[in-house]
C-alpha cells in the first residue's frame, strides 16, 4: 500500500475515531475513578485516556486521533465534566500538543534509512513529553494567575511540596508549580505513551489489517518499501 493513502478518511478511520473516542471517554473516567492525583501539585490527575487517542494515532493516523480528541472533548463539555476548571479545555490542548511532537518525530523518522515503528515512537514520545511540556506551561500559567490566585493556590498545593521537601514562598511558588507542572506532563505522555507501544508491539496488534490494511504508522514509514 502506498504511503500517501494513509491520508484518505475514509469508513475505517471514521469508525476506528468513534471507537477509540469512546474508549479515552471510559478510560478517563476510570482514572478519576481511581482518583491518580500527581502528589505535588493533587489538582493534576494522570489521565488513561489518552492512551486511546495515541493508539488512534498509530492504528488509523493523525486526523482519526483528532476526531478522537474532539469527540472526547465535546463530550466531556456536554456532559459538563470539569467545565467550571477548564478541564476538557486543559486535556484538549495537553493531547493535542502531545501529537504534535509525535508527528514530527515521525516525520523526521520517515527520512531516515531504516525507519522503524519503534525509532519512530521513540522520537516521538521524547518530543511529544517535550512539546507538551513547554506548550502547556503557558495555560497553566493563566490559570493560576487568573482564575486561582496565586495566593489561593499556594495554600492548596503547599502540602505537596512538603514531600519533596520544599517551602513555597511567594517569591518562588509560581515558578516552582510551573516546572512541577511540567514534570507531571512528561510522566504522563511518558506512561501514555510506553503503554501505547506496548499495545502497538504486540503481535496480534502489528499484524492486525483493519479492511485489508496495516497500522497507520507502520505503512506511513515504509514509504513504498517493507519496515523493518
Amino acid at each position: 500500500m502506498a504511503a500517501q493513502s494513509v491520508w484518505r478518511l475514509d469508513s475505517v478511520s471514521i469508525a476506528g475515531a468513534a471507537v477509540f473516542g469512546a474508549l479515552a471517554l471510559v478510560l478517563t473516567a476510570v482514572s478519576q475513578s481511581v482518583g491518580l492525583n500527581f502528589p505535588v501539585v493533587p489538582y493534576l490527575q494522570f489521565d488513561f485516556g489518552e492512551i486511546a487517542i495515541l493508539l488512534a494515532f498509530f492504528i488509523f493516523g493523525p486526523i482519526p486521533a483528532l476526531l478522537s480528541s474532539l469527540a472526547e472533548f465535546g463530550t466531556l463539555m456536554a456532559i459538563g465534566q470539569n467545565v467550571a476548571y477548564f478541564g476538557p479545555e486543559m486535556k484538549l490542548l495537553s493531547i493535542l500538543s502531545s501529537l504534535l511532537g509525535v508527528w514530527i518525530g515521525l516525520v523526521l523518522v520517515r527520512r531516515m534509512r531504516r525507519p522503524t515503528v519503534g525509532r519512530a515512537i521513540g522520537l516521538g514520545t521524547a518530543l511529544g513529553l517535550s512539546v507538551r511540556a513547554a506548550f502547556m506551561t503557558v495555560p497553566n500559567y493563566l490559570l493560576i494567575i487568573f482564575l486561582y490566585g496565586l495566593s489561593g493556590i499556594i495554600g492548596y498545593v503547599s502540602g505537596g511540596f512538603k514531600l519533596i521537601g520544599l517551602t513555597l514562598t511567594s517569591g518562588d511558588a509560581l515558578a516552582l508549580i510551573l516546572v512541577m507542572t511540567a514534570v507531571f506532563n512528561v510522566l504522563q505522555f511518558a506512561l501514555v505513551s510506553a503503554v501505547s507501544y506496548g499495545i502497538v508491539n504486540l503481535p496480534q496488534v502489528r499484524n492486525v489489517r483493519a479492511a485489508g490494511r496495516t497500522l497507520w504508522i507502520a505503512n506511513y514509514l515504509q514509504k513504498n518499501q517493507a519496515v523493518t
